[in-house]
């Protein structure tokens, strides 16, 4: 054999040799990756990890919802294929891609401690988060809260969840949340950890307040649903429902009874001050501040508002007692033939309601429209006061208008009767004559008296005065000349 054939031989087969062991290496890394992932793979699904974790994501029950077992055995799996790889490329003597793998392989054993540290303070955390929250819904449901606020505040169980569950939920998660900063300061990441340390420190230093409020809210809100039945069950045993239902209150509230309304609004009187000193607890300016500055003013505003509902509410009683007596007197004088005599229609409207009734509802309305223009001034509502006065004002104005008008067509029809029972041969004429001049004075007087085109009117009614003199002149003077002639002619002859 020639000696450089046999030299290539001899460089060859050490290569030759490398590669099948790097190949066996390989495949052989490839096996234990494969076994170890299967491994980790089925110890983690045994002990029930990712339902856990399923169930601390708020998705338990979901198949698939948290799949850590599957992350890690492929982690493991891939870093097993990293550290084969290392060896082969070595056998290979590719150092320079070997050095590169294992100074990448270096730094994730280097951090592979503090992810240790982090996971053994994820445990604690997770094992310190499930104690506290079963010994918090055991406790709290031992003690029956939930049926006591379900019946205290008279609904029905949240399909959500418990109370009791929900302040476990709440524990559970603050646990993991005082962890959280040890568990970054483990793993190193100090950029993170001084804004979330920064975010648990608040949320930590809020806590009592939270909590005090909390309690002060509670404690008001038992008061106040006490006092509420105590008011409500006073007034009703003192008869005020009856008073409601007398005095058709109670048509007005519906199904709620009188004296359950007024324990309402006492309820809302007590809870206002409870709520600006429970937020005056959580001492967060930037909401307790003007949560608390538009309850007090609501509070500020209480006694204007009670003294005008007050000043509604007697006005109310004194228009109903004002309005019968009207409709009464009027009944009893007469007042319902007045449309039969004015000559305008019968006793009663279309609508079935005598005028006795009618001025009886007119003197309600403005009742109420006085005591509703005071109530706005005891609000502060000036604006509306004025409008209200001005609407009166005007109203009043109409009323008497349809007053005068109405005095004008009875005397325009006594007139009418009076002169068409002389026996004059112009009896008729002049009588129609005096019942349409009295019903047009009469109707510019209305006018005028509503404030409607008052220069219009007055205007049109010189026009027309006016004009009628104007014709009686020239009818006598046109009619009479031939008779003023002769005068002229024989006080022109007695001259001579």
């Amino acid at each position: 054999m020639p000696e450089f054939l046999q030299d290539a031989i001899d460089g060859l087969v050490p290569q030759l040799t490398n590669i099948a062991i790097a190949v066996a290496v390989l495949i052989g890394g490839w096996l234990a990756a494969v076994v170890a992932r299967t491994l980790t793979r089925w110890g983690l699904r045994r002990s029930g990890l990712d339902r856990r974790l399923s169930s601390m994501s708020g998705r338990p029950g979901v198949e698939g919802a948290v799949n850590l077992s599957s992350w890690i055995s492929r982690a493991v799996y891939y870093l097993i294929l990293l550290l084969v790889l290392v060896v082969v490329l070595q056998r290979l003597q590719l150092t320079i891609a070997a050095e590169s793998i294992q100074i990448f392989l270096d730094e994730i054993f280097r951090f592979l401690p503090s992810i240790f540290g982090a996971g053994v303070l994820l445990l604690v955390a997770w094992i310190t988060a499930t104690v506290l929250k079963f010994l918090i819904i055991r406790g709290l449901k031992t003690a029956k809260l939930d049926d006591w606020l379900t019946k205290q505040a008279e609904m029905e169980t949240p399909e959500a969840g418990s109370v009791s569950e929900t302040l476990g939920n709440v524990v559970y998660w603050l646990v993991f949340l005082v962890f959280l900063p040890a568990i970054i300061g483990v793993l190193g990441l100090q950029g993170l950890l001084e804004p979330v340390q920064s975010v648990v420190d608040e949320v930590l230093g809020a806590l009592p307040g939270i909590f005090g409020a909390a309690i002060i809210l509670l404690i008001g809100w038992i008061a106040a649903r006490f006092v509420r039945q105590v008011i409500a069950n006073l007034l009703a045993g003192a008869g005020l429902d009856t008073f409601g239902d007398r005095w058709g209150i109670q048509d007005a509230l519906g199904t709620k009874k009188l004296s359950s309304v007024i324990g309402t609004v006492v309820y809302v009187l007590v809870l206002i001050p409870v709520a600006i000193a429970a937020l005056d607890t959580l001492e967060i300016d930037a909401v307790s501040q003007p949560a608390a500055e538009i309850l007090t003013t609501v509070l500020a505003a209480l006694p204007a508002f009670f003294g005008a509902f007050l000043l509604l509410g007697v006005a109310y009683f004194v228009a109903r007692a004002v309005s019968g007596f009207v409709t009464n007197a009027l009944t009893g004088i007469g007042f319902n033939k007045v449309l039969g005599r004015i000559g305008i229609g019968r006793a009663e409207d279309a609508a079935g309601q005598t005028p006795s009734q009618i001025v009886g509802y007119l003197s309600r309305l403005a009742i109420m429209l006085f005591a509703v223009i005071e109530a706005s001034n005891l609000l502060g509502f000036g604006i509306l006061a004025d409008l209200f006065s001005q609407f009166l004002v005007a109203a009043g104005g109409m009323v008497a208008g349809v007053v005068i008008f109405g005095l004008g067509l009875y005397f325009a029809r006594v007139a009418d009767r009076v002169i068409r029972g002389t026996s004059g041969l112009q009896a008729r004429l002049l009588a129609s004559v005096a019942r349409v001049t009295i019903i047009v004075f009469s109707s510019a007087l209305a006018l005028r008296q509503t404030g409607i085109a008052e220069d219009i009117v007055n205007l049109a009614f010189g026009i027309m005065l006016g004009a009628i003199g104007i014709a009686v002149a020239l009818a006598f003077g046109l009619g009479g000349r031939d008779v003023a002639a002769k005068e002229i002619e024989k006080w022109l002859r007695s001259r001579e």
